[in-house]
């Protein structure tokens, strides 16, 4: 995933001309903190569901919510209170926050450590979640 990552940078900032203003350490560490809680989720959710079919259902439906309400197509200062308390439970919108600020504006480890915590933070407990999930189920 952080070769594709290291891929779609390179082809974003050479056929798009996408700008990359900051240090592209900050992203990549960003983006490990990121998979960690994404594939915490997926051994969550395979070891919640029941066969193939109903893993594929719940990831599709968490990934829709995932990424409506990550702040990528709508900002999340224009949805109601309560859905921005909940946006910031998601680990799509700290990435995303950290991609805009270090890509566009130049932002370093300090100015990211927000996002950076909130990332890990997702992590630790999606991935604690998931084993625990796992012991429980292979007991």
């Amino acid at each position: 995933a952080l070769a594709l990552l290291a891929v779609g940078l390179v082809l974003g900032h050479f056929v798009f001309g996408m700008p990359m203003v900051g240090n592209l350490a900050v992203i990549f560490i960003g983006a490990g903190l990121f998979l960690i809680a994404a594939l915490g989720l997926g051994l969550w959710i395979s070891s919640i569901a029941e066969t193939q079919q109903q893993a594929l259902f719940i990831t599709f439906a968490l990934t829709m919510v995932y990424t409506l309400m990550s702040g990528l197509f709508t900002p999340v200062h224009g949805m109601p209170e309560w859905a921005q308390k909940v946006a910031q439970l998601n680990p799509m919108l700290h990435f995303i926050t950290l991609m805009r600020a270090v890509l566009l504006k130049g932002a370093g480890f300090r100015d990211v450590a927000r996002q950076l915590f909130a990332l890990t933070a997702a992590g630790a407990v999606i991935l604690t979640l998931a084993v625990r999930q796992y012991q429980k189920r292979a007991a």
